[in-house]
Order: structure tokens, then sequence, then C-alpha cells
């Protein structure tokens, strides 16, 4: 992405901004997410929330199955304030049993205070068997370490979030459910979100910082938990729990104020939720793109330690970070600054309805129409009553921070292209003989060519090179053939097919790339050759790396092929990853070799070696070498030149040589003396 420089600050006393690609101010201020700069309408916050059920729909099951434990537990909230009660009025005061307990314990006890005493603790024993809880204020059980005050640590308790009402048998059970259904949604949303980045053309890249991909996939998808249980759940428990609580007190008492009370509660807090509600979704929006630019800073820097200990700015570039992580500090402050105001607007309403309960409750018991014990039980039921409504009220206050993170992973999935994974194109029968390029233009900005008009064609039993100046496109145009870049006009024909015609699994198992600035991941010798046919046997990996010139080095390491490679190979020098890279290139055995500038590291007589290895491998496939040297160049069939965006010529090293003065002249330039 084109960054902005670090807010124009003084980072290290000297006016100096940060070496390494600086931090923008506004993250938003992109090509690639252009959409995200402008405040979410209420309309447009809600399309999100629809458009992401299909990621729920999936575990439909699951969600079923958390719903009904969690109606299980309504059972025992709604029976934890009777044994307070009955202790109170019918075991101290001795009072008789009344409505509802009469009903259920009479039966069994009768007038009997010593037996009533003997079952009251038998339901509590049980309670705290199945729920871990005897009294009527039940704590939570879940998964959060601790809250941290940046978005990266409340996302990570959002994605390991398993919460129970209780803590005994049912509780674990539901905590069980609830952290597998939510590691499910995750990874649902994860993976699609990431396999939308893989699978992206590499154009992509250009505007997309690797630490803000991190983010979306990482710490965006734990969002979808929270729509979930606050936008489908919760409110569904609430409306459960209200209904069953005032049917209870109903039953029992005559008191109407203490739900109309609770009920109150709903509207008033859903109007201050809306009022606040557009202020919070834009400082989530703006929390998260700070947590995006820190996790990129730090990316970026590491992934460019050499560069920064090359020219000693360590210290630079320390500020600077420092700068970014905490700007990301003071956006989660402004957001817990938004919070508070909403609690110290919507607080005195709410103390206004508990004050004008509590008076009443206690005017009944000073007209002696109610007992201690009846305050006990009002009070807890006016709760149970309350806490839900306040609860479906909050609800849209409580999506605001899940809406900006879908936006950010839905941003991802309307930028980027949707990848061919139908498998709906054609397949390839045969071994690839013919590649045929008609008329291309190519380009990673539609208002931009890189290429124009090009044609050529490369044939099985042929060795061609690409070759021209430094940004002419060489690289961009071998990109085209297996569908990295699509092109903006004119076709790529696959043995007479075009390849847009084609599946994309079809033309990639084809074609093997021996890139220019080639990485290896951090793992063994053999798991990187092995990369790209891990079928094949340990022998043929043998005879690729010897081919390649690679087995000497590798057979003199003390673990040999079983060597654990550094981050990117950083343990080897750079013509030892060359030569690797070209030998995982030919143990797949492709139909089509294309390497771009292989000789660049390697010494002269290993280029003599592989170049021969590359001739024969030509007698059988399409070989093309992207290539500066022209000792590179002459050993070729046949030379395609590029030059100011379009193909100048083609022809063998001599025929360019007498009939392309733009090659010859791009000879003089690269110092080559093979020019007769």
């Amino acid at each position: 992405m084109a960054d902005a420089a670090l807010d124009g600050a003084q980072l290290d006393g000297r006016g100096a901004h940060a070496a390494i690609n600086p931090v923008a101010r506004d993250s938003r201020a992109n090509r690639l997410y252009a959409s995200e700069d402008r405040s979410l309408t209420m309309r447009e916050a809600v399309g999100l929330l629809l458009r992401s059920w299909p990621f729920i729909r999936p575990h439909r099951r699951r969600v079923a199955l958390k719903f009904t434990l969690a109606l299980a537990s309504l059972v025992f909230v709604l029976t934890l304030p009777w044994p307070l009660k009955i202790i109170i009025d019918n075991v101290i005061n001795a009072r008789p049993l009344s409505g509802l307990p009469r009903a259920i314990l009479f039966p069994l006890v009768g007038e009997d205070r010593t037996a009533l005493v003997a079952v009251v603790a038998g339901f509590l024993a049980l309670t705290a068997i199945l729920t871990g809880t005897v009294g009527d204020t039940p704590q939570s059980l879940d998964t959060d370490v601790g809250f941290g005050l940046d978005q990266a640590g409340g996302s990570n308790n959002d994605a390991n979030d398993g919460w129970s009402l209780w803590s005994g048998l049912l509780g674990l059970l539901e905590v069980w459910v609830t952290l597998d259904l939510t590691q499910r949604l995750n990874q649902t949303v994860r993976t699609t979100v990431y396999d939308r980045f893989l699978r992206s053309p590499l154009r992509v890249y250009t505007d997309q910082k690797i630490g803000d991909a991190i983010f979306r996939v990482m710490y965006d998808s734990s969002t979808i938990a929270e729509v979930l249980y606050r936008g489908l759940l919760a409110p569904a428990m609430s409306v459960v729990m209200f209904v069953l609580a005032i049917t209870v007190l109903t039953a029992q008492f005559s008191q109407p104020l203490i739900p109309v009370l609770a009920a109150i509660a709903l509207p008033l807090i859903a109007l201050c939720g809306a009022l606040f509600g557009r202020v919070l979704r834009d400082q989530v929006q703006r929390t998260r793109e700070r947590g995006s630019d820190a996790l990129a800073a730090f990316e970026e820097r590491i992934a460019q330690v050499q560069t920064i200990k090359a020219f000693g700015q360590e210290a630079r570039e320390t500020v600077a970070v420092d700068a970014v992580s905490w700007r990301s500090y003071a956006s989660m402050m402004r957001l817990i600054a938004v919070v508070m105001v909403f609690a110290l607007v919507l607080m005195p309403a709410v103390g206004l309805l508990v004050a004008i309960g509590f008076y009443r409750l206690m005017s009944e018991v000073i007209a002696g129409r109610i007992t201690l014990g009846d305050v006990v039980l009002l009070a807890t039921y006016g709760m149970m009553m309350g806490r839900p409504m306040a609860e479906l009220g909050m609800t849209w206050f409580y999506l605001q921070g899940p809406i900006s993170g879908l936006r950010r992973i839905h941003s991802v999935l309307e930028a980027l292209p949707a990848p061919d994974l139908d498998g709906s194109g054609k397949q390839l029968e045969d071994a690839v003989r013919l590649i045929e390029v008609r008329d291309l233009a190519l380009a990673y900005d539609s208002a931009d060519r890189v290429l124009d008009g090009v044609s050529f064609s490369l044939a099985a039993g042929e060795l061609a090179a690409i070759a021209g100046p430094s940004g002419a496109g060489k690289t961009t145009l071998v990109h085209a053939i297996p569908r990295f870049i699509e092109p903006l006009a004119g076709m790529i024909l696959i043995n007479g097919a075009d390849s847009r015609a084609l599946a994309l699994e079809a033309i990639r198992r084809r074609v093997a790339f021996v890139f220019q600035n080639e990485a290896l991941f951090s793992m063994s010798i053999a798991d990187n050759l092995h990369y790209g046919a891990p079928d094949a046997s340990d022998a043929a990996m043998r005879a690729a790396a010897a081919m390649t010139g690679a087995a000497e080095f590798i057979e003199q390491m003390p673990d040999g092929y079983l060597t654990m490679l550094g981050r990117r190979g950083a343990r080897l020098s750079v013509g030892q990853k060359q030569r690797l890279a070209i030998a995982r290139a030919l143990l797949r055995d492709p139909d089509v070799l294309i390497l771009d500038e292989p000789m660049a590291p390697l010494d002269p007589s290993s280029e003599a070696a592989l170049m021969l290895t590359l001739r024969r491998l030509a007698a059988t496939r399409i070989v093309l070498i992207v290539a500066h040297r022209a000792q590179t160049l002459a050993a070729c069939d046949r030379i395609h030149f590029v030059a100011d965006g379009s193909l100048v010529a083609s022809g063998t090293h001599t025929e360019l040589l007498r009939n392309c003065p733009a090659y010859d002249a791009y000879l003089a330039m690269t110092g080559s003396e093979m020019r007769a």
C-alpha cells in the first residue's frame, strides 16, 4: 500500500522519519480497501450482519446445542432465589408455605420445618454439583486471558471465548461446546479470507501490507463469534428469560410495577445505544486500523532487519515502531472513553428505575403486604427481568465492534477477485507442447499498462529466453503464463485453448517456476525440495539435487537432506538457495519450466552445468529463461526481446545482433563482450 510519512513528527530528535515504508496516519487511504475510508450507515451495518450468516450456517447444529444448554441453565436461574425466601419466611419466621412453594413442597414435608430444611439443603447440593452455584449471583466461566489495551489482545479473547453462567457439570459441558463452536466459527472465516489472499493475483500485493493481511486473517476474523453470541443467542435468551421470569413472578405475586420497570429498560437503553452506535462503530474501526498498522510496522521491520543493520538504523526504527504502537494504544483509550461516556449517560436513568423499584418494595413491607423474604424474591426477579431487557437494549451497541471487524473481512472478499474454486474450467488432457501469446496486454493497474500487443510462441524442444532492460516487463510477462496476472487484452493459448477457459489448477500443475528472488521455507531441505512434488521418491529428489549441483553442499551438512533451514533459507548462501529452488522445480517434472534470472547468483562453472541440464530438459518440454547475461542468451534457441512496453523482436542471438539494433544496444549497456 502507498504509505504516507509518519505523522510528520520528529522521531529521533533530528526530525528524521522512519526509514522503511513509514506507516500511514490513516491506513484506510489506500487503493485496495478504498471503501473503508468513510463511515458506515446503519443500513450498511445491518447489511454486513446479514451477509455474515453464511459463515454461521454450516455450524447451525452446534448453535442449536449451545442454545439448548443455555436454556437448560435458565431452570436453575429461576429457582435460585427461592431457597433464601423459604429459609427466611418458612424456617426462621415459621410462616406456612404458600403459593408455588406450597404446591411443590407441602406434599413432601408438610409442616415439618426440619424436613423442609433437608429438602432445601438437598436442592442446594444438587445445584452446587450441576452448576457450582448455590447463591443468586452465578459467576461466569470463560477463557479470557485478561484485558489488554490493544485490539489484538481483545480479539484474542474473542477468538477463544467459551462462556457459561455456571462452573459445575453443566457449566463445563457448555464451555466445551462454546469453545468448540467459537473455534469452528473463527476457522471458517479465517480460512476463507486466507484462501482468498492466496488465490488472488500477484498484483494485489502491490497494495497489500503483509501485516495488515495477517491482522485481518487472525484478529478481524474473531468478530464472527461475537455476531452469533451478541446478535443472535443473547437476544433470544433475553426474551426467553424475561417471559419465564414474569410468568413465575405473576404466579406468586401481584406486583405489576416490577416487570414494568424492567421492561422500560429496553427502549431506554436501546435509544442510547442507537445514539452512540455510529460514534462507537467509527472508533472501533480506527482502533482496528491502528492495531493493523502496528502489526504491519513490526512485520516489515523484522523482514528488513538486514537492511536496518546495514545502515545502522536500529534506534531510528525502534522509535518509529514505538510511535505506531502508541497510536494504537491512544486509539484504544479513545474507544474506552466513548464507552465510559455511554455508561455515564445511561447510569442515572437506570439508577432511577432501580430506586423506584426499591422504594415500592420497601413501602409494601412497611404496609405489611409482603415479607422480607418476598423482597429478596421480588428484587431478584426484578434483576432477572431487568438484565435481559438491558441486554436486549444493548444488542446494537454491542454489535458495533463486530461490525467494524466484519467490514474489514468483507472488504477483502469484495476487493480481491473470487478464486476459481469450482473447477469448472477445462482440464489439460495432454502434455503442454505449445504456448501462443497473441496481442497480449498486461498491467498491474489498468491505467498504466506494462506491456501491450505482445505476440510470440513457445514450443517443446526449444530452449527459449526473454531478454530486455530492467523494468521492461519480462517478469510480468512470464507471470501471465500460469495466470498469476490476468491479461487486459489479447490471450494466451495453451495447446490451442484459451488459458482463461482452462482450470487454474490444470495449468499450474503443468508449470514450475524458479523466481528471481527465490525463498525457501523454514523446514528441512528435503521438505523444501518435495514442496511442489510431495509424492516424489527420495531417489528422484537426490537426482534433481545432483542435476543442479545442490547435492554437493547438501551432503556436506551434518544432517544432509534433513538439515533444517532458517527463515527464508537464511542459513544458505544466495547461490545455494538458487540451486535448491531449481532442484525443487525440476523434481516436479513439469511440462513448462520457467526460470526468472536463474544464473545471477551462480558462478560460471555452475551456470554452464545448469545450461546443459536445461538443454536436456528442453528436448521434451518447454523451457523459458528470463536472462540478462549474453552467455545465457547465446546458448538459447530463440530469444524474445522486450523493450518500451512491447515485443521488439524474436530470433536467435546471432539474428538479433544482426537485425535488431535495440538488442545490440542492450547488450552494450550490460557490458557484454559476446556481441559478434
